[in-house]
């Protein structure tokens, strides 16, 4: 079982958290703010401590760790790619504390309300990662997206679209403020709406 009594409810309550952290961080970036990222994973962490996997938990602590550290000293350079190893750290720091929370709601011996927690929290996480990786392609030129034309010329694309993004596809609201035109930002959005 878990570590605490009632995981899943404290599990879902720090994705929440996450969710409702981005207006904090929002400053009209374009990229996504590293402290973002670090408190993200943070509680990804804690999910990972929270569902009793301690050894692991040190592992992907030390992995985010040297992934902070990583983008710290990038940031005296300029280029992208310092920044891409580890934000696909990141990214896949974040996609295995959302396996183990799925793991988690599948497993035999699970209260229903715990198993319905854990399974909404993933589903949170999951959108998190679709977002980060819809940020990348955009930033590296692979993926293409458009703003509606009421805003082209306005303001450019920022990081809190790609989770707005990532929300209306993954729900299938699928409100078109922003839109993918390329082929393979056109492929992830297809696997993210699967």
């Amino acid at each position: 079982q878990a570590r605490i009594h009632r995981h899943g409810s404290l599990i879902f309550l720090g994705q929440i958290l996450v969710l409702g952290s981005v207006p904090i961080f929002d400053l009209g970036q374009d990229r996504t703010p590293t402290l973002f990222v670090m408190f993200s994973l943070s509680v990804s962490i804690a999910t990972v401590w929270t569902l009793g996997y301690q050894r692991l938990t040190h592992l992907l602590a030390s992995l985010s760790l040297i992934a902070c550290l990583w983008i710290f000293i990038a940031q005296v350079e300029v280029n992208l790619g310092m920044r891409t190893v580890p934000l696909l750290i990141f990214l896949f720091v974040k996609l295995f504390c959302a396996y183990l929370c799925i793991r988690q709601a599948f497993k035999v011996g699970v209260a229903s309300a715990q198993r319905i927690y854990c399974g909404a929290a993933s589903f949170v996480m999951i959108g998190i990662i679709f977002a980060g990786i819809h940020g990348l392609l955009h930033g590296h030129g692979l993926g293409q997206y458009r703003l509606p034309l009421e805003f082209e010329g306005v303001r450019n694309i920022r990081w809190v679209d790609f989770i707005w993004f990532s929300y209306a596809t993954l729900t299938t609201a699928g409100y078109s403020d922003l839109v993918p035109v390329g082929s393979f930002s056109l492929t992830v959005s297809t696997f993210e709406g699967l």
